[in-house]
């Protein structure tokens, strides 16, 4: 985090790109198009709260504080309000609220270049992946298939502990909550967050931001656009010449 900007987009690129172009953590970078991203009427502390949220609006609003003080807009890019960023941690956080789960979008194609739109399609998960995943999002929870190497906590529980960490540091210092601070207030009690918990929400924002549209974040394929990338290309790919000459574009 920089001390006069929080985490500034030269910097993630600097030292992201690998994360938002390589293959995604969580199933969340590759192509598709904008999904249930129409904000609704609610509005807390200042943040739009989407009609369907998996948190509650309270909860929500905390993540869409803390993903902005993480990527917050600049003369680059939309941030990662901009991006709908929170919604895509909300939706993944209740991948498994349908069937077949939010977690792998179909393909090959997301039909913006031809071909049809697969990826608007989620995949049935084995009964493999579903403990995987279950385990990864909801925790082991005593359950003897998720707990063959020990008891898991998962990813629902380590935002639970990290945003009431931070709301409890918010009003021992300002007297006001985690939500309501402006952008300073809240990147300075990030740098004294836990720093594992600080590691997986950044690598969450970033997925939110620049990842796949089709997963919620990425609104209008703004995230892409600050970072010139393109997306997809398929089915139409590439040229021969466009291989071999790139800066032509």
């Amino acid at each position: 985090m920089d001390c006069d900007g929080g985490f500034s987009r030269r910097r993630f690129l600097g030292g992201a790109a690998t994360l938002v172009l390589s293959a995604p953590v969580f199933g969340a970078l590759g192509c598709g198009p904008q999904k249930k991203s129409a904000p609704g009427p609610l509005t807390i502390d200042g943040w739009k709260i989407p009609v369907g949220t998996t948190l509650p609006a309270a909860r929500y609003a905390q993540v869409a504080a803390l993903f902005d003080a993480m990527i917050p807009a600049d003369k680059a890019g939309v941030g990662a309000t901009g991006a709908n960023a929170a919604w895509y941690l909300d939706q993944l956080l209740g991948a498994f609220s349908v069937d077949p789960p939010r977690i792998y979008a179909g393909g090959p194609f997301s039909g913006r270049h031809g071909g049809v739109d697969g990826f608007s399609h989620f995949q049935p998960l084995t009964r493999v992946e579903t403990i995987r995943w279950r385990t990864y999002l909801e925790g082991s929870n005593g359950v003897a298939e998720r707990e063959f190497n020990g008891p898991v906590k998962g990813l629902l529980q380590s935002y639970n502990e990290g945003l009431d960490a931070l709301e409890r540091a918010a009003r021992s210092q300002y007297q006001s909550a985690f939500a309501t601070l402006d952008l300073g207030s809240r990147q300075a009690l990030l740098s004294g967050a836990g720093p594992a918990f600080v590691q997986v929400a950044y690598a969450n924002a970033l997925e939110g931001t620049y990842g796949d549209p089709v997963y919620g974040g990425n609104l209008q394929e703004g995230g892409w656009k600050a970072i010139s990338w393109e997306g997809d290309r398929q089915p139409i790919g590439y040229s021969a010449r466009q291989m071999s000459n790139p800066e032509e574009g």
